[in-house]
This record gives C-alpha cells, structure tokens and sequence, in this order.
C-alpha cells in the first residue's frame, strides 16, 4: 500500500557524515574549543575536548535524526491528504520509491543490491521529505487563500476616497501578507518540482545500472546526488515551517 514503510531506520556512513557537518556538532566542538583556551589547558586535553564536544553533538543530531525518520514513517503518506500542485509531487515521489523497491526486490544478493539498500533508505528519506514540504505548502496555500486580494482591494479604494488612512494601512498590510505569500508558494512550487524531478532521475538511473548488471560502484555518485537533494528538501522544509510558525514570509 502507498505510503506504507517498515524498514528500520539504520545508521549509514552518510547519515554519520550528515551528523558530524551538522551545525550542531560544530557549535558543540567550537564551544569546547571556548572552554580549553579559557581553562588554559594543554594541546593534549584541548584537542581532546573538542573532540568530544564534537562527537556529543554529532551524536545529538544523529539521535534526532533517527527519531525524526522514524516518527515520519509511522505516518502514512498520502497524496489525496494535499491539494494541487503538491498532490502531484508527492505521487510521483510515491511511484518512484516504488518502482525502486521492484528493482532492489529483483537484485541478486551482492555489493550491488547492498549499495541500492543503502540509496533506498536515503530515497525513502528524500520522499518523507516530499510529503513533510507538500503538507506545509498545503497550510501556506490556505493561508493564503483566506485573503480575498480583490476585495481587498475594492476596500482600499474605498477607504482612500474616505481619507481614512489608519484603515487604509491596515488593508494595505494585508495585501502585502497575500503578495508575499504568493512568492513563497510560487517559490517552493518550483523548487520541489525541481527537486522530485531530481529523486526521480536518480532513482531511474539506479534501476537502469541494476538492470544492466552494472557494478556498485556505479552507484556512489547516484547516492550522493539523493543524499543532496534529501538535504535540499530538509532546507526548503525548514523554511516553510519558519513562514508558517512566524505567519508571514519576511
């Protein structure tokens, strides 16, 4: 059934990689970087304090990532749960893993079925990802559709006639909220597009290289690829929640 996953959630060699670059853990290493050259200790201790600091705070987002995913796939993904156009991403994101997994299901045991292992839990991240923005964009498209631009602008008029400035402002603030609104949705409309069409390439190219048998190593790059276009969506995800939580794009 679409949108039902039962993997476990592993830890890969790019998921640590992921962790160890994450903000966090660098502000953890940089903040015991702080604390050695205050205390005065040696290279030694200094070098191993920030080692640690860093490894807590890889470890930190590491912990938070899992439980992330796997909060995420405890949910079912579904694309009639969304309007257009994000109905249309997320099932294409939707046909796609699904495609992958009869290419992985049909893959002889070996380094190569290992390495599409490995991709399909970073596609299966990058379709979570899909479905997270589109439910986001979804508020965001209602938000703005409570601001009727036209009557708004009947009213302005109106108000201008009367000289009654203090309303006119507040109308005008209004229609600026819908005007920015439409940026964001027209923004993220074109960078999710981008970004499926992006996963489903991949995803192509991995079912192309395990039909032909070709070798895993073929592999690396595609996995990379999905790897960034996973990190894409999860900025494009944090973006919108900052519009939604805030109520309006600065």
């Amino acid at each position: 059934m679409l949108g039902d996953v039962s993997l476990p959630v592993p830890v890969t060699q790019r998921s640590v990689v992921r962790a160890g670059m994450s903000p966090v853990a660098l502000a953890a290493a940089g903040g015991g970087l702080v604390v050695a050259l205050l205390t005065g200790t040696t290279l030694g201790w200094l070098v191993s304090l920030v080692l640690l600091t860093w490894a807590v705070g890889a470890g930190a987002t590491l912990a938070l990532q899992r439980a992330s995913v796997a909060a995420g796939r405890s949910e079912r993904i579904d694309p009639f749960g969304v309007g257009e156009p994000w109905r249309h991403f997320v099932r294409d994101a939707l046909t796609s893993r699904n495609r992958f997994d009869e290419a992985l299901r049909d893959a002889r045991p070996g380094p190569l079925r290992d390495r599409l292992s490995d991709i399909r839990r970073s596609v299966d991240s990058g379709v979570q990802e899909v479905w997270q923005v589109a439910k986001q964009a979804q508020n965001v498209s209602q938000a703005r559709q409570r601001l009727d631009a036209p009557t708004l602008r009947r009213r302005l008029e109106t108000l201008e006639e009367k000289d009654n400035e203090p309303a006119a402002a507040a109308v005008r603030s209004q229609l600026g909220s819908a005007e920015r609104l439409d940026a964001v949705i027209a923004d993220t409309t074109a960078r999710l597009e981008t970004l499926e069409a992006r996963l489903t390439e991949a995803v192509a190219r991995a079912i192309e290289v395990s039909a032909l048998a070709g070798q895993d190593d073929d592999l690396v790059g595609l996995g990379s690829t999905v790897d960034q276009v996973v990190n894409e969506l999860e900025s494009l995800r944090a973006a919108l929640a900052e519009t939604s939580g805030s109520g309006h794009p600065d």
